[in-house]
């Protein structure tokens, strides 16, 4: 099929030529994990629908689309950008045919598609549906090695871009022994809202807000998507432009991700000890809530179209994340391989030649470099992650047995409530807004800790009175602390230390 492509201000019209039959739109965007429905962004086809996102079409037949989300998942179009996933726009009739695009624009033009006259093109749907495209007036290619570009209408510290390409050496020269020489591209735009990334075999696409802090580290985990995810994945996790493909691995896939994106920049000297082992402090904190305790890592996997990518202010109490639990596990079974002379470098060499892998090759090659007792971190809810981790760090939690009420605040308003807690043991919900304290206005102070707090609540516009006692704190916002020889293996520092810094009350 062939898309001729006419953008406008928040819409893309597209002239579309192929074979008399039924097209189909993509509801599932490759590298998400949840349908979205895209489909949805059709306002006008010369066509007859024939279902929700199906629909027969001429040989030749016109489109519109909306294309107004910031989402590096979708598309946007304006005077002066256009970003296109192809997946939000284009339909497919047949996956093994060739697909190509032309933009009409004289604008700068950036993708990984082939170039072919004034047209993109690509063998199949597959390859098309993985290769967005940007344009803009104010487009550039920055340079970060022969192989590796950022495209971009913002501006990057020259420190930055240097940073970023220590980390890719470290990845293809120390886990991937330079085994591709494929040019890459980062599509990245700053936002007023941050969307993260979405990987892509050839390149990943990073939308953020302006003031995003940990930006190496996203680059790099997307980056690192282009083998575990792409070049190796999980053999259950299949393309499937229509319905949800559910795996146990996902941890696998982004929680190991991210310690790699966690771990690259502290070896490359891009970050410092301090603000790894902070991070990796912030997030055991988040693992002591009762989550933890109802749901295991493999469950969180099959659960995250339903739990994860639908999270509420209620997640810490029933739920895990896959990426924060993931990226504990991946630390343990780092700093067990490395015990053993190996590393979690090694576990990534060994997947990239199974290249569809099961938790079966995960487990044993795991075990081979080091790892005991897999199943335990992965099945278990309730996994012994500190009672592995107290073999390599100090951790201690400095908040246990403090007062506590066991609820966090924006501002006036209550976002979370642990169970269990006083503050849940009173009755106090997640979104209620304190306005009065012991018969005093509230004016966003820092609660006390007092035996007895009589709390004015605003609820829904309804006034009610809450007395709230302290109890002790059964122990979140944690230090933790690293030195000795294997600290040395893992960090090359001689000593570490990091502090979480969860603002419950």
């Amino acid at each position: 099929m062939k898309f001729y492509v006419n953008p406008k201000n928040r819409y893309l019209e597209v002239f579309a030529e192929g074979i008399e039959g039924i097209i189909t739109f993509p509801t599932w965007v490759p590298g998400s994990y949840i349908i979205r429905e895209l489909e949805r962004n059709i306002i006008e086809i010369e066509g007859i629908r024939v279902g929700k996102n199906r629909f027969y079409v001429k040989d030749k037949f016109r489109y519109l689309v909306q294309a107004m989300s910031r989402d590096p998942r979708e598309a946007i179009a304006t005077n002066d950008y256009l970003f296109i996933n192809p997946p939000a726009v284009f339909p497919f009739h047949e996956i093994e045919e060739e697909y190509c695009v032309r933009i009409n624009t004289n604008w700068i033009v950036h993708t990984t598609l082939k170039r072919v006259g004034d047209w993109f093109c690509s063998e199949n749907y597959n390859e098309f549906a993985d290769s967005p495209i940007q344009a803009s007036p104010k487009l550039k290619l920055i340079e970060i090695d022969s192989y590796h570009k950022i495209s971009t209408i913002d501006d990057l510290d020259e420190s930055f871009v240097n940073s970023l390409g220590k980390c890719l050496k470290e990845i293809n020269r120390n886990i991937f022994m330079n085994s591709t020489s494929e040019e890459y591209i980062f599509f990245f735009k700053r936002s007023d809202s941050n969307f993260g990334g979405i990987e892509h075999e050839k390149s990943s696409s990073i939308v953020t807000s302006w003031d995003y802090k940990d930006l190496i580290s996203l680059f790099v985990h997307e980056y690192f998507h282009r083998y575990n995810g792409k070049k190796i994945k999980p053999k259950d996790l299949k393309i499937n432009y229509e319905s949800e493909t559910y795996t146990e691995l996902l941890w696998v896939v982004e929680g190991l991700t991210d310690y790699i994106s966690l771990v690259v920049p502290l070896r490359t000297k891009v970050t410092t000890v301090e603000n790894t082992l902070n991070y990796i402090a912030n997030v055991l904190a988040w693992l002591t809530f009762p989550g933890i305790r109802r749901m295991s890592l493999a469950e969180s996997s099959y659960t995250t179209w339903i739990k994860y990518y639908r999270r509420d202010n209620n997640f810490a109490n029933v739920s895990v994340s896959y990426y924060q639990l993931g990226m504990v596990i991946g630390l343990i079974m780092d700093l067990e391989m490395i015990e053993n002379g190996n590393s979690i470098y090694d576990l990534f060499k060994e997947l990239y030649k199974i290249k569809e892998y099961t938790y079966d090759n995960v487990r044993q090659v795991a075990e081979k470099l080091g790892v005991k007792n897999l199943d335990e971190l992965v099945f278990s809810r309730n996994p012994p992650i500190f009672d592995r981790l107290s073999k390599y760090f100090e951790i201690t939690f400095i908040d246990k047995d403090t007062p506590y009420y066991g609820m966090i605040m924006d501002g006036k308003k209550v976002t979370f409530v642990e169970d269990n807690s006083p503050a849940d043991l009173a009755g106090i919900i997640q979104g209620d807004e304190i306005i009065g304290v012991n018969g005093l206005a509230f004016s966003n102070k820092r609660l006390e800790y007092k035996e007895n707090l009589r709390l004015t609540i605003d609820r829904e516009g309804r006034l009610i009175e809450i007395v709230l006692h302290p109890a002790k704190n059964p122990g979140h916002n944690l230090v933790i602390k690293g030195k000795g020889d294997l600290f040395k293996q893992w960090s090359d520092f001689e000593y570490g230390e990091g502090k979480s810094d969860i603002k419950i009350i």
